[in-house]
């Protein structure tokens, strides 16, 4: 009891002396420090606080008597001040955040000619991706022409950890990211236009977020900030499922991944939102 009490907000003598309390129905500070086993030059601090904290109350008399409050109110008295400190905790570390993101978003990493890579592996590579989309700054575009590879995101979008990533994506337009995809033009996409996360990025379709359809067998990239890249690895005994995810940090692979990706773009087709006009074309 006495450590759940603590997980309330009380000290361990004032724990140990409500409970001691409790059992003595009502009494006096030395016979409660007895029986709590706290020294008798703390006890009386104790006992003031608990009753500051509305948890017992004492009777006005030489020498004073205590008893406690009923548990269940004392409890709830507890539980709403701690809940309240952890509120204002809550909000505090919210603002920190928000104060440091600021900051460490202007700090400005050295330029390197070498280059960095990371790979993440299994339902970690997820994790990559969205800390990747979450961190982006300027622009996101993602090369999944390939019909394997359309086929695999169409099936696996709405699942709970790519719900996380679309959401991630949708928070990264809002900060203003420009966001360009190039589908496979044979995969029906508009069948998951009715999930809600799809549906608050559609309404940034033709603004920050534009996608286009082509047909292009090529191994599937996403270039960040004209700097990162993320090339997806499949899995070799199962060819419609991601094992891997590598992230290099390499501008000049970023920039020449950049020309192959706009030099499609260029040639592909818009992309038609459901219940609007159905042919595609080609975009001038």
């Amino acid at each position: 009891m006495i450590e759940k009490l603590k997980k309330l907000g009380l000290t361990t003598y004032e724990s140990q002396a409500y409970i001691a309390l409790l059992k003595l129905g009502d009494s006096e500070a030395d016979e409660i420090a007895q029986n709590a086993k706290i020294p008798m030059g703390r006890i009386y601090n104790v006992l003031s606080s608990l009753e500051e904290a509305h948890l017992i109350r004492a009777q006005d008399t030489r020498p004073r008597r205590y008893a406690c409050v009923d548990p269940g109110a004392a409890l709830t008295r507890l539980s709403t001040t701690k809940q309240e400190e952890l509120k204002q905790a809550s909000q505090e570390i919210e603002a920190l955040v928000t104060d440091l993101k600021n900051e460490l978003s202007g700090v400005v990493a050295r330029k390197t000619e070498k280059g960095f890579w990371t790979v993440a592996i299994g339902t970690k590579s997820h994790d990559l991706i969205k800390e990747i989309i979450s961190g982006s700054q300027k622009e996101l575009l993602f090369f999944m022409a390939s019909r394997m590879t359309s086929e695999r995101i169409s099936k696996e979008l709405l699942k709970e950890d790519h719900a996380e990533i679309l959401e991630a994506l949708y928070n990264s337009i809002k900060r203003g990211v420009e966001v360009k995809a190039i589908l496979n033009n044979n995969v029906d996409f508009n069948k998951l236009e009715d999930s809600p996360i799809v549906k608050k990025l559609m309404k940034h379709i033709g603004k920050e977020f534009n996608c286009r359809l082509g047909a292009t067998p090529a191994t599937p990239f996403d270039i960040i900030d004209g700097e990162n890249v993320l090339l997806q690895m499949l899995n070799p005994l199962n060819p419609e499922e991601l094992f891997a995810v590598v992230n290099i940090r390499d501008i000049k692979l970023a920039e020449e991944l950049r020309d192959k990706f706009f030099t499609i773009w260029d040639k592909a087709e818009l992309y038609c939102e459901k219940g609007k006009k159905h042919n595609l074309y080609i975009q001038q």
